[in-house]
């Protein structure tokens, strides 16, 4: 839904028990005209979907957030100053059907988002 257009995989690599994506986001994306003029900053549900995406290539499958907890917005993302960011994919042990993942964005030096979720297999293919 955003992959592409929003934001673009640059990398993708296996860094021993976690998976660490490379991202782009567009500077320019119409969604900066409005949160907010001139001072353009990601939306958190932008980062979720962004994570969600990012899992959903690594398994290739379509999933849906079936948990999200312990969540924590640490720094503002404003593409402006920064538009890579490293979306680090550690996996937990599949309970009761769900893929259970911590996750950490982070700009390079600050950490922008720390999360434990759960995402179920999507019955929408």
């Amino acid at each position: 839904m955003l992959k592409d257009t929003f934001f673009k995989i640059l990398e993708f690599s296996n860094e021993g028990n976690k998976d660490v994506f490379k991202v782009e986001i567009n500077q320019q994306h119409k969604i900066f005209e409005g949160h907010f003029p001139g001072n353009p900053v990601v939306p958190g549900v932008c980062l979720f979907q962004m994570v969600k995406e990012c899992i959903e290539v690594k398994e290739a499958k379509k999933l849906q957030l079936s948990k999200a907890k312990e969540i924590k917005f640490l720094s503002i993302v404003n593409p402006q100053l920064n538009n890579v960011l490293h979306i680090e994919i550690i996996p937990g042990m599949e309970e009761d059907g769900l893929l259970p993942y911590n996750i950490v964005v982070y700009d390079g030096t600050n950490v922008c988002l720390k999360m434990k979720s759960a995402f179920a297999v999507s019955s929408y293919q």
